[in-house]
């Protein structure tokens, strides 16, 4: 995965970061507030200790008083440190809050307390100290008893043993044991005697003075929710990327259906909305948008995939009724007009029939309402088939309408029939055998993976000439945002220089200098901005029909 395909997923799963951002962050938030900040404070005892006579067969180090560190929280040494707390708290509960470790380099226990205040942190640790201070002597006092007990065992071992001597005295068992006895007697005796020069077993060498708050701090508790949140929210990112049944880009429109991607209409949804409200066609516009350059887009597309044909008949069709295919027929159609082609936008929609809404007649037009009519477009007219006997599809099939195609594609330049969505019904695949080529439309976000697979399978498995994809309700970029206002503060200057041109039998002449055009007249394009083209175009319909043709706005 690139880099931009990265983003481009991170991007298109925003509001799922977010979210998670914003969960975590507040559930850490929550947490903060209802969590009891914990103090933590150490007082250290030192352990004095005795050596024994130097060069003694007996010295095994520095000899000091019992170093378990349990003692710290024995039962007589909590009852103490409550005591000078001066505290009413159970000593054992009181014990629960303190620990303390060994170390046997230094010679020193650590004695660490807990609390909720860093003031009762300091003085329980303090209280425990000197209260284990105070209960060593007791302790010493027990390691000295215990020495005395085993050295009257030994006493008495050895009178039994000299009992055995003195009648076999040549028993060297006895003898062994004896001497072994003694050994260990005299062991003990001098570690009692080192025990006995220890005067002070212990004192306190660093007393508590300020405590900490364990665990995180909440700034680093926050700033890693906020990240821990920004990674959940990457995963539900790529997680929705990978459960997405939805066609999100071009790429995917093109991998799905294996067909290019003519164009992606960008704000098809406003297009729509604006023409609700005027009536008007946006490509019919002189004001360029992000929406009437990728129709243009697509136009030019429709040309490159058509060849150099000189009647070519354009089905356009869609994966599925989200897409708004008739709109876009009908902006397709109008471009194409609008560009100096004589152009037929067929209704080929029996079904549910709307592109005569989107093309209306001008108003001073009647005429029956089956057959070819014009429209407020220049160089656009409109051809409604209808049947209400017949089944739509068996309609279409018949040689009736392939004779109807036949005769409009002799008639204009340019056919673009609005064919239903291709797996609703096969009428898209009937009017698709009459074209030379198919634009399938698909909505971004909308149309669904397979829907759009099947769909460009079904027109290649009736060998349906599928001319690539048009990607509708992609959001506008930058290059798009800037192809469409590239030309804004120009227009106004160039309009005054602007000359449409006339191609006539007679020679190339100026729309302005030709009074009435007749026969073999043609729109030059390549020379006259669109409005001054449609201007000629309107004088060529109002002298062929002997009316006035209403101006498009």
């Amino acid at each position: 995965m690139t880099v931009r395909e990265f983003v481009r997923t991170v991007v298109a799963g925003k509001y799922y970061v977010v979210a998670a951002v914003v969960l975590v962050v507040a559930g850490t938030l929550l947490y903060l507030g209802r969590q009891q900040t914990v103090y933590e404070s150490t007082a250290v005892v030192h352990l004095n200790s005795a050596d024994p006579a130097a060069g003694s067969s007996q010295s095994t180090g520095p000899v000091t008083v019992t170093t378990d560190p349990t003692i710290v929280t024995s039962e007589p040494v909590a009852a103490e440190a409550a005591t000078l707390l001066g505290t009413s708290e159970d000593p054992t509960a009181l014990a629960g809050s303190v620990q303390a470790i060994y170390s046997s380099s230094l010679l020193t226990v650590g004695v660490s307390a807990r609390a909720f205040t860093p003031q009762d942190a300091v003085s329980r640790a303090n209280a425990f100290a000197q209260a284990y201070v105070a209960y060593l002597p007791t302790v010493l006092d027990g390691q000295v008893a215990v020495l005395d007990k085993r050295r009257d065992a030994l006493r008495s071992q050895l009178d039994a043993v000299d009992t055995q001597i003195a009648a076999a005295p040549n028993d060297p068992l006895a003898g062994a044991e004896r001497t072994s006895i003694i050994n260990q007697y005299q062991t003990i005796s001098a570690q009692r005697s080192v025990l006995e020069t220890i005067v002070t077993p212990g004192q306190v060498m660093t007393a508590a003075t300020g405590a900490s708050p364990l665990g995180l701090s909440s700034t680093v508790a926050l700033a890693l929710a906020a990240m821990l949140g920004l990674t959940v929210g990457v995963g539900l990112a790529f997680a929705r990327r990978g459960l997405d049944i939805r066609v999100r880009s071009a790429a995917d429109a093109s991998g799905l259906a294996g067909s290019p991607v003519l164009a992606e209409l960008y704000g098809v949804g406003a297009a729509d909305r604006e023409f609700r409200h005027s009536r008007s066609l946006p490509v019919s516009s002189r004001s360029a948008s992000p929406y009437t350059e990728s129709i243009r887009e697509l136009r030019t597309s429709v040309q490159v995939a058509m060849g150099a044909l000189s009647n070519a008949v354009v089905v356009v069709t869609a994966a599925d009724p989200h897409a708004p295919r008739s709109f876009i027929t009908a902006n397709l159609a109008a471009s194409f007009a609008l560009s100096g082609r004589q152009t037929i936008a067929v209704s080929g929609d029996l079904r549910r029939p709307q592109l005569e809404r989107l093309l209306p007649p001008p108003e001073d037009w009647h005429g029956a309402p089956h057959e070819l009519r014009p429209t407020l477009v220049p160089n656009l007219s409109v051809f409604p088939i209808h049947d209400e006997e017949m089944d739509p599809a068996d309609f279409l099939a018949t040689d009736v309408v392939r004779m109807i195609v036949e005769r409009l594609r002799g008639e204009a330049a340019v056919v673009v029939i609005d064919a239903p969505p291709v797996l609703a019904a096969a009428d898209a695949t009937i009017l698709g055998g009459y074209a030379n080529g198919v634009v399938l439309v698909a909505a971004a976000g909308r149309t669904d993976r397979v829907v759009l697979a099947e769909a460009a399978d079904r027109l290649r498995v009736n060998n349906v000439p599928l001319a690539g994809i048009a990607l509708a309700g992609v959001k506008s970029d930058r290059r798009m945002l800037y192809a469409s206002t590239y030309d804004v503060g120009q227009q106004e200057g160039e309009d005054d220089l602007a000359i449409a041109w006339l191609d006539t039998p007679s020679g190339r002449v100026a729309a302005n200098d030709l009074e009435e055009p007749g026969a073999g007249v043609r729109v030059s394009v390549a020379d006259a901005p669109t409005d001054q083209v449609q201007d000629a175009g309107d004088r060529d319909a109002e002298g062929a029909s002997g009316r006035t043709s209403p101006r498009h706005p």
